[in-house]
């Protein structure tokens, strides 16, 4: 475990723990069962990023990020004897294929995977359904069309579900239905896949586990039940969210994603670039999604990185030399009431993988590492800020806010705040998805009654 940071208790107290499964990183939160207190966060790199094949091409080790998760989990129960329930999440939309004795055939393909971006358009004309570069199905479509899918294939699943599977040696017989519903051809209504549109584009619907709403134990790992995993994007908002009605959360990981309560009347999706997802029993999010949202900043870091004999700096610190860049063209747009605006679409977007970012109101004032620091900081909170708009939120007088790229960057707090024009509030709680996922596993165990119950042990920064 590369990073970790503990608050010491009781370690034979009873507690759960939740592990996300990330793009980047794999987070595990442990929560002391009762009343939610997050009492450990561990931080491990993800590490499994196999070298391209062409350009487009993202796909990651599966064996390599369970080894990741088993040592993990084994160190924290190790820790921690009290531990009595396991829960996971992870990056949604990928996919992988396992056979029938539930070992991996294939790597992971990525969200970030953009294989299937000549056959979106073909696979909605012939199902009905939109799907995006990236979504599952529209990946085993791609490998289809190429003749890679592997003719072993048994099972199609996300990666938490086969991390969950492997870790209780069992094979992946079910899949949360949100975790079902980010592969796309799913029918919200009915949460379940589309059968007949599957068949429409040869994809058998058996290779597909069965879709469940609820969170129950898969099996177990070290005598510990694991419950079913579900999709990082729910789990935040879980873990981040105290009151559903009245806050929308702006996560900021390698994407980001906006995400709000569907009003209860709502059945039918709002089109564009928002997305209806199953969320708890009936109800469901409203959540946009940017392919470029930490990653943005990120971009950046990299180009100033390029240049670090100008930043003065060695190479650890150019996140601290960006946000104070940051501070002080914020400082400036607000002394001025200029900045340059930055279009942050630099990695695509669902609806168009081929758009491209854009720096626009350059002067002769405006073209420094400052202005530009700080407009793409603008253009990310514009990014979400645009969906936002897109959906129904007139309820909606919070905005929570998560994620490394809010935690250790006030300006970027501030501005997010400016742009939705409302207060924004970080979760006391570090890593927000592995804290979801806890408290989801305490659900499916028995130790809490529904999440609904649980909103008191979503806490704030002071």
């Amino acid at each position: 475990m590369s990073d970790q940071a503990e608050i010491f208790f009781d370690t034979d107290q009873p507690c759960c723990v939740g592990i996300d499964i990330g793009t980047t990183t794999v987070c595990a939160c442990v929560l002391k069962l009762g009343d939610g207190t997050p009492h450990a966060v561990y931080r491990t790199e993800n590490g499994s990023d196999l070298p391209p094949l062409f350009a487009g091409d993202h796909r990651q080790d599966a064996e390599r990020i369970f080894s990741r998760v088993r040592e993990l989990t084994d160190a924290i129960l190790a820790r921690y004897p009290g531990v009595s329930a396991i829960g996971l999440t992870g990056q949604m939309h990928g996919i992988l294929c396992a056979d029938k004795e539930g070992r991996a055939l294939t790597p992971l393909y990525t969200w970030q995977d953009e294989r299937a971006r000549g056959f979106c358009e073909e696979i909605s004309d012939k199902t009905g359904y939109r799907v995006s570069t990236g979504y599952g199905l529209a990946t085993v479509y791609a490998l289809m069309q190429n003749s890679e899918l592997p003719a072993e294939t048994s099972c199609i699943c996300t990666v938490m579900d086969y991390i969950a599977a492997k870790l209780c040696s069992v094979p992946v017989t079910q899949m949360h239905t949100t975790n079902a519903a980010s592969l796309g051809i799913y029918d919200t209504e009915k949460q379940t896949f589309d059968a007949e549109a599957l068949c429409k584009i040869g994809i058998r619907p058996t290779l597909l586990p069965k879709v469940s709403n609820t969170v129950g134990i898969i099996g177990r790992y070290c005598g510990i039940p694991v419950t079913l995993p579900i999709g990082d994007n729910q789990a935040s908002f879980i873990g981040s969210v105290r009151d559903p009605e009245t806050t929308a959360l702006a996560n900021f990981g390698t994407g980001s994603q906006i995400s709000l309560l569907a009003p209860a009347s709502m059945t039918e999706p709002c089109g564009g670039a928002v997305e209806m997802r199953p969320f708890s029993g009936k109800r469901s999010l409203l959540s946009g999604s940017a392919l470029c949202g930490g990653r943005a900043y990120a971009l950046l870091e990299r180009f100033f990185g390029m240049y670090r004999s100008a930043l003065g700096v060695d190479d650890g610190t150019r996140y601290d030399i960006l946000n104070t860049l940051a501070a002080q063209g914020y400082e400036e747009f607000l002394s001025e009431g200029q900045r340059l605006s930055v279009l942050t679409a630099f990695c695509g977007t669902r609806d168009d993988p081929m758009a491209r970012g854009a720096v626009t109101g350059i002067s002769d004032a405006l073209f420094t590492p400052q202005a530009l620091t700080a407009g793409v900081l603008y253009g990310m909170a514009e990014e979400l800020y645009a969906m936002f708009c897109a959906v129904p939120h007139d309820q909606i007088t919070v905005l929570a806010a998560s994620g490394n790229a809010v935690r250790r960057n006030p300006v970027f707090c501030q501005i997010l705040s400016r742009v939705f024009d409302m207060p924004v509030q970080i979760p006391a709680a570090e890593e927000e998805a592995a804290f979801g996922a806890a408290m989801t596993s305490a659900v499916g165990t028995g130790y809490a009654a529904s999440l609904e119950s649980l909103g008191s042990w979503v806490n704030y920064q002071t």
